[in-house]
């Protein structure tokens, strides 16, 4: 059954609970991001990790979420060692919400653990498309064309998993002098030689501004061959402490030009599933805690502003 359809059938049932629960007052459904071609929403379920699993996708269909980008890592919503019991309940739970599961993000960066492998294995079986890895760094003591190398083997032979097991790896840019990727031109020497669809890019726009600055067009236009999925969130500098530094906002608040980057993604001719990313204050939520410190309701309806704002700038674009 597809979301539509569920939203419209269910009535004052299931997602009628969520709002008689209070966790969601006022908040009405919300419908694709503009029109036919538009890439569906996923939240990054990091945000819902105070919520169970029936709980959290109650929660996102209420939203008008498309699907979940659900964590299966250490601290997440599913942890890795127990996948084989709660992976499938928890996919479970979010298709029976009538939302998409076609994505997840692990900590996984390698073919070092064989029990990744089965993991993998497990989720493919149970429909996810892809995953992202677990971020990698360079060694200030090893030259980094040394490292760029030793990553060029390490996520080729995790290709090769891929491709045995028919989903698609995504490496994050992520900010900061010691991340790899945070450039792009170094994630992309080691991508060239691979079929993305078997490990690609997950495009961080808002870490591609803070590392690029003005350069952040040219950055996209690299790494585009490799890009399977993109991360949507904002951010701005400002002075703490007498200190610039980075802060989170809620989208369209923050320094990422949002109108046109949609234009290019849009002429890009894309429409590859989006992780929303809520990184903002949001009472704990945002780090993924399970305990917060603001009410629930504010937190839904926090990320329910950023939904829809992101689908009135997309159609806009």
């Amino acid at each position: 059954m597809d979301r539509r359809h569920f939203l419209k059938t269910t009535g004052t049932g299931l997602i009628g609970s969520v709002f008689a629960s209070g966790l969601v007052p006022g908040i009405g459904m919300a419908g694709d991001m503009g029109g036919s071609g538009t890439p569906g929403i996923h939240l990054f379920s990091k945000h819902l990790q105070f919520l169970d699993y029936r709980e959290m996708a109650r929660a996102a269909a209420a939203i008008g979420l498309d699907g979940l980008d659900l964590t299966v890592r250490p601290g997440g919503h599913v942890e890795p060692e127990n996948f084989e019991r709660d992976l499938p309940v928890a996919i479970s739970a979010i298709r029976d919400a009538g939302l998409a599961c076609e994505m997840m993000t692990t900590n996984i960066v390698g073919t070092q653990n064989p029990g990744d492998y089965d993991l993998l294995a497990m989720a493919r079986s149970l429909g996810v498309k892809s995953y992202r890895l677990g971020g990698l760094r360079y060694d200030r003591n090893v030259p980094p064309m040394e490292t760029v190398e030793q990553y060029r083997e390490q996520l080729s032979a995790l290709a090769e998993w891929n491709a045995e097991i028919d989903i698609t790896g995504l490496y994050q840019n992520h900010s900061g002098d010691e991340r790899f990727g945070a450039a792009l031109w170094d994630a992309a020497m080691v991508l060239r030689d691979l079929d993305p669809d078997q490990l690609g890019i997950q495009f961080d726009v808002r870490h591609a501004v803070t590392d690029g600055g003005l350069m952040w067009p040219t950055s996209f236009r690299l790494i585009k061959p490799y890009i399977r999925s993109v991360i949507f969130k904002d951010f701005k500098w400002a002075v703490l402490d007498g200190q610039w530094k980075l802060v989170s906002t809620p989208m369209g608040q923050g320094m990422v030009d949002f109108p046109r980057y949609f234009r290019m993604l849009k002429d890009a001719g894309m429409n590859y599933a989006v992780s929303l990313h809520c990184e903002y204050d949001l009472g704990g939520a945002n780090k993924g805690r399970r305990e917060l410190t603001m009410p629930k309701s504010e937190v839904l309806a926090a990320i329910k502003r950023d939904v829809d704002i992101t689908r009135k700038l997309w159609k806009e674009a």
